[in-house]
């Protein structure tokens, strides 16, 4: 009788690992959807949902995404990720900035998809998009991810903002009370997320923000963010200026 074959080490690990997600996919499912309903263990900004930096010919920013982006970890928006990016974009074009914070805690690809109609999303100079926290610790699936951003950054290139910026993964701190393991696979899953969006971005000809890993939110690690980001936003809008589309800028 013949031996069986040995499977290769790789394809072993990708059935482990494929074992694993579908041992833990529903349970951190379920596990975040119980944090969310939990108001104490979560901080985010109160007040308005828009940052404004008084000067001339404001540009108009918006934000959409899921906890990084509705500004987790701070106490207003003027410390998150609005505030920073508002006073970074305004001292770099030497204009009025005006950024509105279109994001929700627990948002996922998906549900910011579903939304996606609902929203105000015409007249804005630029559109960024944090999304991948939600999705990762939930191990949405990389089919599932690439399906539902695809038609998302789609739909946002569609509108009529000059600009449209995907940000990457931005932080795990929403994993530490985990176990290692479960740890791990976020960390590892977020990765393949970001990897998925870059293929998506790549195709689209979208721009996309690698952002720095970090442990906790902070209005510091915002304020790397707000600079990160705004470098690309306030070059889009420079050029913008120089180069404006015909009809749009200075049309009588």
């Amino acid at each position: 009788m013949r031996a069986p074959k040995r499977q290769p080490r790789e394809s072993v690990s990708r059935w482990l690992l494929g074992c694993q997600l579908t041992l833990f996919r529903p349970l951190l499912y379920g596990w975040f959807k119980v944090k969310m309903q939990d108001s104490r263990e979560w901080r985010y900004p109160v007040g308005p949902s828009e940052v404004s930096i008084a000067g001339i010919d404001p540009a108009r920013i918006l934000i959409m995404g899921d906890g990084p982006a509705a500004g987790f970890g701070v106490r207003t928006h003027q410390l998150g990720i609005a505030g920073h990016l508002a006073r970074y974009v305004a001292g770099q074009t030497e204009r009025g900035v005006v950024v509105t914070v279109a994001a929700q805690p627990g948002a996922s690809a998906r549900s910011t998809l579903r939304r996606f109609d609902d929203m105000e999303v015409e007249g804005y100079d630029a559109i960024v998009l944090m999304l991948a926290t939600t999705d990762a610790v939930c191990l949405t699936t990389r089919l599932s991810w690439r399906r539902t951003m695809t038609a998302l950054v789609h739909a946002l290139e569609s509108t009529d903002a000059s600009s449209v910026f995907v940000t990457s993964a931005a932080s795990l701190h929403l994993a530490r009370p985990l176990v290692p393991l479960a740890r791990r696979l976020i960390g590892r899953h977020a990765r393949r997320l970001n990897f998925e969006t870059r293929q998506i971005c790549s195709q689209t000809e979208t721009s996309m923000i690698p952002l720095n890993a970090t442990s906790d939110f902070t209005s510091r690690i915002y304020a790397i963010w707000g600079r990160r980001i705004g470098t690309h936003v306030a070059d889009s809008l420079v050029r913008g200026t120089l180069h404006p589309p015909h009809g749009v800028r200075g049309a009588m």
